[in-house]
């Protein structure tokens, strides 16, 4: 695969990245409640990072709000929404420096190596983005697991299960972890054979001599 071929590749890792983490950290599905719950009581529950509702079996509905953006909810929500938030920031970022780093599109200036470094950086903030989703994305699961562990222990009801957004988070971050990963590959290392300027100097070949062959 040419260096071109990894930069568009790249680039739409982190476009879909990108688009599925803000998916991923808009929708209200982080957590469920277990359906053998829902057989008992017949309330389907789901909550997200913004929002959490509740669906009765006669088919109405309630929604509402954590009345607050960041201080005084619970720390894994805290840490969802900030790391979310800023992973979709990187992503955008990244996306910019993947643009303006292509050899192939006519911006960034004719400076030698500059587009490479524009590329290392938008690879590393990429590599970032996912990092941080993936980590939001597991510290909550990881407090969904030790709540639905407890709650089995103490047969109560209202356990939670993980939601499709978490599942979306993960496949997220890593595309934009492996879009980091391509994109700080074209921009680490030194100009390529094909990059490398090529002074050649003409040398007309030597003739034995001053003789001509006559036929």
């Amino acid at each position: 695969m040419g260096s071109a071929a990894i930069e568009v590749t790249s680039l739409i890792l982190f476009t879909i990245g990108t688009i599925l983490g803000v998916v991923s950290v808009a929708i209200p599905y982080w957590k469920k409640n277990d359906p053998e719950d829902t057989i008992r009581d017949s309330i389907v529950r789901h909550e997200g990072l913004w929002i959490k509702c509740q669906t009765f079996n006669t088919g109405n509905w309630d929604c509402d709000d954590f009345n607050r953006f960041f201080l005084g909810l619970p720390t894994e929500l805290q840490a969802a929404r900030g790391f979310g938030i800023t992973s979709i920031v990187f992503g955008i970022l990244a996306i910019i420096a993947m643009v303006l780093g292509m050899d192939s599109l006519p911006c960034g200036g004719d400076v030698k190596g500059l587009k490479k470094r524009v590329r290392l950086i938008g690879g590393s903030i990429g590599f970032l983005s996912g990092l941080l989703l993936i980590a939001a994305v597991s510290w909550y699961a990881n407090d969904i697991r030790i709540a639905h562990e407890f709650a089995s222990q103490q047969l109560l009801l209202n356990r939670y299960i993980f939601g499709e957004a978490l599942f979306i988070g993960w496949i997220a971050g890593a595309l934009l972890v492996l879009g980091g990963i391509l994109a700080m590959c074209t921009g680490c290392g030194g100009e390529s054979y094909d990059d490398a300027p090529r002074n050649y100097v003409y040398r007309p070949p030597k003739s034995a001599g001053n003789s001509q062959e006559y036929v």
